[in-house]
């Protein structure tokens, strides 16, 4: 007879648990918390943003080899321990988010995959970090493995805010897709999985069919707390020419009840002030123009969420006018490759929206094909009268790149003037690659990582990132598209041309020798 795994848990005495709170008993039995926050948000030109926020408290393993994790994934726990990460952040990032329609983005992105780690002294922070890399390939089923040497950066400026000691390490794969063989471990972390709570509206059918999608984690460890945070933003559309539609038709699926172990579970919901939100929420803050409608899912059952829109919306042109009144990001990043033929250059335009002038850090990591030449670094920046001035950065750090070794990393401090166009330039000459270092697709191009733009906000700054800490200020990086150059090609063609000649010289070669050496040559005379 087959004993039930609770039940044997219970006769062990390591599993206790109290029908009336469910969450304390289970939660405080290993000292661990866990939350669960989802936020809907109507953007200007009306689609959604959901945004998944699950977060995790621990104590700190002291041994990980006889560590017990109840809700924190053993997984990371092992990782943080074997490594010695004091600090990790991970993001699979699809699509790109645009600013002047939706304004300020829920946390930092950049096109393709991202891992950030800050490693414990005394450590060989290579060999660390390529074990790193490699354990978070198997838990997410991603090609971090090929973060190597190449694409490894040790920024100095740009993520300055996150250093504790130790050695930073950085890596980029601007090419790295998004799928469910990324989603599925990454749900599985948590205490739930889909299965109740806000998490039940993961469907994999309905994110992925989206404008922009981002899967992120971070792992914050010091000496007594092991701190794991889990989000999700993604952008999908609303059913076509309905002015009435459910949570449960936008996602596919339907809220549940709240995850057992949780110790907080809600809803946050911000709309225009003319969108009614059924059922009641259990309470609202209004916010200019919009309104945030708060629901706490542990204190009662929401199934669902019905969103009405008003007469005056059946002209998008006015809902589009309302919904714009969302401040926009203070500072705004764009950047592409200029040039032709042999050589080129990268040109980064980069906007300060504010009325005061912006203290910004700028990284960028230039492959080593692509010759970078610090001299013809220039800057200039456009203020609001329309006059142009040169821009003399306050720090500048370049260390240029060894060939197949390192990229080429180039930091800059500015100030930027306030409501200004700031642009920076610098030019670059195209190497030559072995015919076995192109991608399948070489004619496609090479696909370069984008660049990264920091500022700081204060604590009362109002236009705030959803990932920053409430009271705190906030550290926020601006990611720009990624550029793509066009290399020197060979033409994969020619071995076949030189296999198939060399093959003929060596059958013709072949079969005269052969009958040379095999054929028996006789004089005939003729009979008489």
């Amino acid at each position: 007879m087959r004993i039930p795994r609770l039940a044997v848990l219970a006769a062990c005495g390591s599993f206790v648990v109290a029908a009336d709170t469910p969450s304390k008993a289970l939660a405080g039995t290993t000292a661990e918390m866990f939350s669960e926050d989802l936020t809907i948000a109507m953007l200007a030109d009306g689609r959604v943003l959901l945004h998944f926020d699950f977060e995790m408290h621990g104590p700190q393993a002291t041994n990980s080899s006889l560590h017990s994790y109840g809700l924190l994934p053993r997984q990371i726990g092992e990782i943080s321990q074997r490594y010695g990460v004091s600090e990790l952040q991970l993001a699979f990032t699809q699509g790109t988010w645009r600013e002047a329609r939706w304004g300020v983005p829920p946390a930092a992105q950049g096109i393709g995959a991202e891992v950030i780690a800050q490693l414990a002294d005394g450590a060989d922070a290579d060999a660390q970090w390529s074990g790193l890399t490699n354990a978070l390939s198997g838990v997410f089923c991603a090609s971090l493995n090929f973060v190597g040497t190449e694409s490894t950066t040790s920024p100095r400026l740009a993520f300055s805010h996150s250093q504790r000691g130790g050695a930073l390490r950085h890596g980029f794969l601007p090419r790295e897709n998004v799928c469910t063989e990324n989603l599925t471990p990454w749900i599985k972390q948590l205490p739930c999985q889909a299965q109740s709570g806000v998490a039940a509206l993961l469907n994999p059918h309905r994110l992925f069919n989206m404008h922009f999608l981002s899967v992120a984690m971070a792992l914050n460890s010091d000496a007594d707390t092991l701190r794991y945070r889990q989000t999700l933003s993604v952008v999908v559309d609303t059913p076509a020419y309905d002015r009435s539609w459910a949570l449960s038709a936008l996602a596919g699926r339907a809220l549940a009840a709240p995850c057992p172990v949780a110790t907080r579970s809600s809803v946050r919901v911000v709309a225009p002030a003319a969108v009614q939100v059924a059922p009641q929420a259990d309470s609202t803050h209004n916010a200019g123009t919009s309104v945030t409608h708060l629901f706490d899912l542990q204190r009662r059952r929401v199934d669902d969420i019905v969103f009405t829109f008003s007469a005056e919306f059946d002209d998008k042109t006015k809902y589009w006018a309302t919904a714009k009144d969302t401040p926009v990001p203070a500072i705004a990043a764009h950047r592409h490759i200029t040039g032709h033929g042999s050589s080129g250059g990268i040109e980064t335009v980069i906007t300060n929206h504010r009325d005061v002038p912006m203290t910004v850090a700028y990284f960028d990591a230039v492959p080593w094909y692509l010759r970078m030449y610090a001299h013809t670094l220039f800057v200039h920046a456009t203020g609001a009268d329309g006059h142009t001035s040169q821009l003399t950065p306050n720090q500048i750090m370049f260390t240029p790149a060894v060939d197949r070794g390192r990229p080429a990393v180039l930091e800059l401090e500015l100030e930027l003037p306030p409501q200004s166009r700031t642009v920076l330039r610098y030019d670059f000459d195209k190497g030559f690659l072995k015919y076995s270092e192109h991608p399948p697709d070489a004619n496609r191009g090479f696909t370069i990582a984008p660049a990264i733009v920091s500022y700081s906000l204060a604590p009362s700054d109002t236009a705030r990132p959803l990932s920053c800490t409430p009271g705190a200020t906030c550290a926020v990086r601006v990611y720009t598209e990624p550029a793509l150059a066009s290399l020197p090609t060979p033409d994969f063609s020619m071995p076949y041309n030189v296999i198939t000649f060399t093959c003929t010289i060596l059958a013709l070669f072949f079969g005269r020798i052969f009958n040379l050496l095999t054929r028996d040559f006789a004089v005939l005379t003729p009979a008489k």
